[in-house]
């Protein structure tokens, strides 16, 4: 019975949102559409089918450090029909870039265990970066899934409309390639530790951020930048650090992406490592900035 609701609320939620999405450009409708098919297909065939169906062969998720999506989910039984663990979502915010070759969403989550009536169901939110292939198809590059254990909210009920994050025209300056641009925003992370020693690494990392950026951290929903300074502590003794293992800029260069694992150090005591991604844009200036960050602590 409860996969039989989850699959009708599903579909209804779908087409209710189908209406209010209008103002999107062609790219960004696509976009949130494959992602609404995507959690749909989910609901109906399982996890484990529909990772191997919408993900790229590169893709990545995080279990906890990243791991390549399909040769993961390959190695695990098939799941029965209807799937006993119903993972269900739906994409509330983001973008594409100028080209429209890549993008990403952010939203809730929920999942349902159906063999266990008494078992509450668990929440969450993701972050989904997305890759336009050569056929024209939108497929999922990296899943990063934030917030788990958060308290069941309004935001937890699904069939809400998608938001645009604000639009302005990036500053492109030079003639970089994308591949040049990645390693940029790679390399301003790995050095970003000892950049920040004359500011602190709050105020360090607080100033790569857009005024608009969204943050997702453990058990909580996505919040601003403002909230950084909840879990990076002021004083001059903490450091932060970031070792990035991969990433995409667009071939417009306005938005990009990396990934990888950090380090915040109190004085000689870890005080949180784990895993994140930075979704990146370029400003009206052309400066690059954080738009959305997810940093998932992992205990030992």
């Amino acid at each position: 019975m409860r996969y039989l609701v989850a699959i009708v609320l599903s579909l209804t939620f779908s087409l209710s949102a189908f209406g209010q999405d209008k103002s999107l450009s062609a790219d960004q409708h696509a976009l949130v559409e494959t992602e609404r098919e995507f959690a749909r297909f989910c609901v109906e065939n399982g996890i484990r089918a529909a990772w191997l169906e919408y993900f790229t062969d590169d893709g990545v998720i995080f279990m906890p450090g990243p791991v390549n999506a399909k040769e993961t989910w390959g190695k695990r039984q098939p799941q029965t029909k209807p799937p006993r663990i119903v993972l269900e979502w739906e994409p509330r915010y983001g973008e594409v870039s100028q080209a429209g070759d890549i993008g990403y969403n952010i939203g809730p989550w929920n999942i349902t265990d159906t063999g266990s009536p008494n078992e509450p169901p668990e929440h969450g939110y993701f972050l989904s970066m997305w890759r336009k292939q050569a056929d024209g198809r939108w497929r999922v590059s990296l899943d990063f899934g934030s917030g788990r254990g958060a308290p069941a909210t309004d935001d937890h009920v699904l069939g809400k409309p998608f938001d645009l994050a604000p639009q302005y025209k990036s500053k492109v300056p030079g003639k970089a390639t994308a591949e040049a641009e990645l390693a940029t925003l790679m390399d301003l992370e790995k050095q970003f530790a000892q950049r920040a020693v004359s500011t602190g690494a709050l105020n360090s990392y607080r100033s790569l951020f857009a005024d608009y950026a969204k943050v997702m951290r453990p058990a909580q929903a996505p919040t601003t930048k403002k909230e950084i300074a909840s879990f990076i502590p002021a004083g001059s003794d903490v450091a932060l650090s970031f070792k990035p293992i991969g990433g995409e800029v667009a071939k417009s260069r306005d938005l990009g992406y990396t990934y990888g694992s950090y380090e915040l150090r109190k004085g000689a005591e870890v005080k949180e490592k784990g895993f994140y991604a930075h979704v990146f844009k370029r400003n009206s200036s052309g400066k690059w900035q954080i738009v959305v960050t997810n940093i998932e602590s992992v205990k030992e």
